[in-house]
């Protein structure tokens, strides 16, 4: 029983000490996403701590469930103070979302459009 107890103990503080260099070795790791003709990393993008960290073009589902990819500059809104951020979100939660172009992995192709609801939509969306 003593030494069932041990190993027991052993495989506990090696899992406590091993967990965070794991964690710690994949925060600083960089993805490793394919590159198109143009230069631009695309994949999905489910772990990733930092901006600098994410594909420049992103898995995602469009209208009517077309599969393609979303520019991450697109998504980020392009306003440049805090004035022209309030704008931005007033015309957005006025139509409710925004469209953006949902691309094939060449970054060039469009194939459908991705909206991109506002919170007040996502919100109403869920109470639904």
């Amino acid at each position: 029983m003593k030494k069932n107890i041990t190993v027991l103990g052993a495989i506990l503080i090696l899992t406590i000490i091993g967990i965070p260099t794991v964690l710690t070795l994949n925060a600083n790791s960089t993805p490793n996403y394919p590159i198109n003709e143009q230069g631009q990393t695309y994949g999905s993008d489910p772990l990733t701590i930092e901006p600098s960290q994410e594909p420049d073009l992103l898995e995602a589902t469009g209208e009517n469930g077309v599969e393609g990819y979303v520019k991450t500059s697109d998504l980020r809104p392009p306003v440049s103070s805090p004035e022209e951020a309030i704008a931005f979100q007033k015309i957005t939660e006025a139509t409710g979302y925004r469209l953006i172009p949902l691309y094939e992995s060449d970054g060039k192709t469009v194939k459908g459009e991705f909206r991109l609801y506002s919170s007040k939509e996502i919100n109403e969306i869920k109470q639904n």
